[in-house]
């Protein structure tokens, strides 16, 4: 080898050995780049895990292969032998409910040119069970003729966004289901004045379309001397930026002039801009009617009714935002009773915050917890709500700002699809009003007391005339015997009247002295049944039906038989004679509501008269209990039977009730208030009398200031037999009684007198000469009235004489066996 060869060799070497560490160098950076290639779709699939998305291929040009990514697996619920799935098994994993709108999408976009495909649907994954929403976004390659070749995209699972649509639009049709069963007109306004939304009622006021009526110019519906005023102030409303009331009249669909009062609020986005106004609007006419006729009666009386109704929101902001518009109490419940909302108004009223009434029982709340019977009340309201029915009641609510009478309602609350899911209760606060009505009532009262005081004057006046007419004739010295003792009898006879005239006066008032005992309530009805027929006549049949035959109540035993007759006699001239009368028994829970008061509840027995008569009109049925009012021919009735009936029950501390239609009869219920049976039914129901005796010397202290009605009773007395010892005052009586208690075996006192009363001084000698018997007597006397069941026995006047010596003989016989 020559020299030059070996240099040649040596050259070549050394350019092997470069090339040998160029292409390490050219390896070594392919495996870096290699490595760089792994980390990044590393980091890339694990971002597509984090963010739900999968790969996929469909290949079209030799059938179709399908190709899925690890990730596409983990979306779907695949295992990683699934990578290479079937079509079929694609369709088989989409849900039922979406499959044939899924295939037959992916059908139409490859049979089109459009080189982009997406869609949503539901699958089910197989690993387990569940149900997930997939949104595919997709390119679709095609050859020049348009044939799809494939298709490349990703999966990505959207369920939590699918879901959270779904919950946005289930509240916005709640609130729209919610604002369209409020009765008042309901809107959401745009800063151009413009409506995004209004409620059925404001559609119906208007009476046009609902596209109409959100871009309807409400100032074309405003009265014209209304106008300049209401636009100034709304323009001045809006441009304050706070809540503002606008009361005007507008013209309703039917053409008539409603008066509105509108209550607008801001509307504020997230950011805090100004976005428009909610609004609200009562009518509020019939409150502007009553104003105007009461201040014709009475210019000092003022009365404002103001009527509210459930505002619920689109969204449960919206929603909010309408409520606390209100000034009435509101709340929402679910579909078990439990509060979800309540406004700030009906917070106020219990001092609460929302988290002491939230998920609580609506009928467990503080709103009703301090009122006897509510709750029963309000959760009945609720079962009939949730039946789909509409409940009102009249109630008076215990609440710590106070006692307030509320118009109270409840409402089902229906889904989409009809189906009842909750309740909306709503109160209005009618306290004002109902004391304004009060105030009505009195005037209208005065113009009773006139009618009062002239029938008063005309029967007294007939009475004093027979009377008068007979003391004339007794004068008379050749006047016959016979004569004499019809003259004094018609004198007697007349007093009796007169009694009785003042005793129905009495009643009605209230102020008539009871004597309540507890009686059998169905055995006394039967036995006032057998005189009510002859009374009533035979072509009158008498029905009796006693549900409980233990109904035992307390009560004035004589007054209870006069009510009752009393309405048979009304229901005998109502069918003319000739009808079909039934009297019914029966046990009763609690009194309605009747003549603006609330309901009672308790145990009372229910006492119902039913004719079949012609019936009471309903304009006349507020008045039928006044005293002296008919509907008789003059001469056929005094007015006070009804007044009477009226009068015993409620002093009975019970009440009595009519229905009645024209030409449909009448009903009248009396509640009594129910009493426990006593040992001796028998014996409790029983009144018993003494046989009229004469005194035998008993000494009796009689107590009356009037010298001339004192005179007379020391004189009657005497004649009857007994030692008389007559003082003026009750102060006098018991100072003699200190001297000697033993000085008299009765005292006889009268009720009023001035300074201690009757019932004072009796109380003062039962508690000190617990043995010596008091018999008290008046004709009139609140007093007595209100203590009725002291147990004092009472001779009301005018008495006769045989009564007076009956009850004392009584009073003396039953109480000094105990001295």
């Amino acid at each position: 080898m020559t020299p030059s060869d070996s240099s040649n060799v040596l050259a070549d070497a050394a350019a092997a050995q470069r090339l040998r560490q160029h292409l390490q160098e050219i390896a070594n950076e392919r495996d870096r780049v290699h490595r760089d290639l792994q980390a990044r779709e590393a980091e890339l699939a694990r971002i597509q895990r984090i963010a739900g998305v999968g790969g996929l291929e469909i290949d079209f040009r030799d059938g179709v292969r399908n190709r899925r990514s690890p990730e596409y697996l983990l979306v779907h619920g695949l295992p990683p032998e699934a990578a290479n799935e079937t079509y079929e098994e694609w369709v088989s994993r989409i849900h039922p409910d979406d499959r044939e709108r899924t295939v037959q999408h992916l059908f139409n976009v490859l049979k089109s040119d459009s080189e982009d495909y997406s869609a949503e649907y539901r699958i089910v994954r197989p690993n387990d069970g569940t149900v997930r929403w997939i949104r595919v976004v997709a390119k679709i390659e095609r050859e020049r003729d348009g044939h799809a070749l494939r298709l490349v995209g990703a999966d990505l699972d959207v369920t939590a966004q699918m879901m959270a649509r779904e919950t946005l639009r289930e509240s916005e049709e709640r609130f729209r289901l919610i604002a369209n069963s409020a009765p008042v007109p309901i809107w959401v306004t745009k800063l151009d004045r413009t409506r995004s939304f209004a409620n059925q009622a404001y559609v119906d006021f208007l009476g046009l379309p609902f596209e109409e009526a959100i871009t309807f110019d409400w100032r074309k519906r405003l009265h014209p001397d209304d106008m300049t005023r209401v636009v100034q102030e709304s323009i001045a409303g809006e441009a304050s930026l706070k809540p503002f009331v606008l009361e005007a009249r507008y013209q309703r669909a039917d053409g008539e002039w409603r008066w509105l009062r509108s209550e607008s609020q801001p509307r504020w986005d997230p950011n805090g801009n100004h976005i428009g106004f909610i609004g609200v609007a009562h009518d509020v006419t019939a409150a502007k009617q009553a104003e105007h006729d009461l201040r014709r009666l009475n210019e000092t009386l003022e009365m404002r009714i103001t009527e509210r109704t459930a505002q619920l929101e689109s969204s449960e902001a919206q929603m909010r935002a309408i409520f606390e518009t209100s000034h009435q109490y509101q709340a929402l419940l679910n579909q078990h009773g439990d509060v979800l909302y309540a406004n700030r108004t009906a917070l106020a009223g219990i001092r609460h915050e929302a988290s002491a009434v939230v998920g609580q029982p609506f009928w467990d709340t503080p709103w009703f917890s301090a009122t006897p019977g509510m709750r029963d009340a309000v959760h009945n309201a609720f079962i009939a709500a949730m039946r789909g029915e509409e409940v009102g009641i009249e109630m008076l609510l215990h609440l710590p700002i106070g006692d307030r009478y509320f118009d109270f309602a409840m409402r089902p609350l229906h889904d989409r699809h009809g189906t009842v899911i909750g309740a909306v209760p709503e109160a209005i606060d009618v306290t004002e009003r109902r004391q304004g009505e009060e105030a009505l009532r009195q005037s209208q009262k005065m113009e009773a007391v006139g009618q009062l005081t002239g029938g008063v004057a005309h029967d007294f006046n007939n009475l004093l005339t027979i009377i008068r007419s007979a003391t004339d004739f007794l004068r008379r010295r050749e006047l016959p015997e016979e004569r004499r003792r019809r003259y004094i009898d018609a004198i007697g006879e007349t007093v009796e009247r007169a009694s009785k005239l003042t005793g129905q006066l009495l009643a009605f008032a209230r102020r008539q002295p009871l004597k309540p005992q507890v009686f059998n309530v169905g055995t006394q009805v039967e036995s006032v049944a057998q005189l009510i027929r002859p009374l009533v006549g035979a072509r009158i049949r008498i029905d009796v039906d006693i549900a409980d035959l233990n109904c035992f109540a307390i009560a004035d035993v004589a007054q209870f038989e006069t009510a009752l007759m009393n309405l048979a006699v009304n229901s005998r001239d109502a069918m003319d004679s000739e009808g079909h009368l039934t009297i019914q028994v029966r046990k009763v829970n609690a009194i309605p509501p009747l003549r603006a008061q609330p309901a009672r509840s308790g145990d009372f027995v229910a006492i119902t008269v039913t004719d079949t008569g012609i019936g009471i009109p309903s304009a006349l049925l507020e008045t039928i209990f006044e005293p002296f009012f008919t509907t008789k021919e003059v001469g056929k009735g005094t007015g006070l039977g009804l007044s009477q009936a009226f009068g015993f029950a409620k002093q009975s501390d019970g009440d009595i009730a009519v229905m009645s239609e024209p030409g449909e009869g009448a009903t009248f219920t009396i509640y009594l208030p129910q009493a426990p049976a006593p040992a001796d039914a028998v014996q409790a129901a029983a009144t018993g009398s003494e046989p009229a005796t004469r005194g035998r010397g008993y000494r009796v202290l009689v107590v009356e200031d009037n010298d001339d009605v004192g005179q007379f009773s020391t004189e009657l007395l005497e004649d009857l037999g007994y030692t008389v010892r007559r003082v003026a005052s009750a102060d006098a009586a018991l100072a003699i009684l200190a001297q000697d208690e033993f000085s008299a075996d009765l005292v006889f006192s009268d009720v009023i007198m001035p300074g201690m009363n009757g019932v004072e001084l009796a109380g003062i000698i039962r508690e000190r000469y617990p043995g010596l018997p008091v018999v008290l007597t008046s004709g009139y006397s609140n007093v007595l009235a209100e203590s009725a069941h002291r147990g004092f026995e009472l001779i009301q006047k005018p008495y006769s004489v045989e009564l007076l010596s009956r009850i004392l003989r009584k009073a003396i016989s039953e109480a000094r066996p105990q001295a």
